[in-house]
């Protein structure tokens, strides 16, 4: 059974409330949010794991949904473990 672009994003529209490009970066922004807090991997190793082109493009989305820089995410996340007895 194939289904056409156009019905894919009206499925999206109506179950996620978003279209599958924008589900997508969701996706891969989320898991570089998990990679940054949990790994030691470089900003730029988490980038392209992610699947971006741009470190440029990687930073400007990241911080659109998470309000900070992926860098300040990861030194947040350092300081906190680094804090702990």
């Amino acid at each position: 059974m194939s289904i056409s672009t156009r019905q894919l994003e009206r499925l999206f529209a109506k179950h996620l409330n978003m279209p599958p490009k924008r589900y997508y970066l969701k996706l891969r922004l989320e898991k570089a949010r998990g990679l940054l807090r949990q790994t030691s991997l470089s900003v730029t190793d988490i980038c392209v794991a992610c699947g971006f082109r741009s470190l440029s493009h990687f930073s400007k989305s990241y911080r659109a949904t998470f309000g900070l820089s992926p860098g300040q995410e990861k030194r947040g996340t350092a300081a906190i473990w680094s804090a702990s007895p």
